[in-house]
């Protein structure tokens, strides 16, 4: 039951961030790329549904054993580009076109969101770390 509410927490947490980066990203790219577009409230709901689909492709890094270093990059790099295919691919089935120039803002702006999450989930592991350890501590003084 906990390994199970560890891994929603994750999800939940890394779904949180990515949805934020991808919101804050979509404004900067619109403004700076199509200023004069005014979208409708339907617009909110794709962060939403590119966050949830992003995070729900970061399963190709699970395992039930342990990774080496070179075993989890990899896992990373493939999950990195399987949000890029998704983005692009979901861009092409609507109909939208990108010249060379934007396509590389897009590809260059979803990596370091894909960067930004994993940095944001590492230092919360990181402070919850510390504080287990320093609970520890105390436990172990005091026994």
């Amino acid at each position: 039951m906990m390994r199970n509410k560890g891994w929603a927490m994750e999800f939940l947490m890394a779904f949180f961030v990515c949805s934020t980066c991808i919101s804050f990203l979509e404004g900067v790219i619109g403004m700076v790329f199509f200023p004069a577009e005014k979208l409708g409230y339907d617009a909110f709901f794709s962060p939403l549904l590119f966050g949830f689909f992003s995070v729900a492709l970061g399963a190709v890094t699970k395992s039930k054993r342990e990774l080496s270093v070179k075993e989890i990059l990899f896992r990373q790099a493939v999950h990195l580009f399987l949000i890029e295919l998704m983005i692009f691919g979901v861009n092409y089935a609507a109909g939208l076109k990108f010249g060379v120039v934007f396509s590389v803002v897009l590809a260059v702006s979803v990596a370091v969101i894909f960067v930004t999450v994993y940095v944001v989930m590492w230092l919360n592991d990181r402070k919850s770390a510390a504080e287990f350890n320093e609970r520890l501590k105390e436990y172990q003084s005091r026994i």
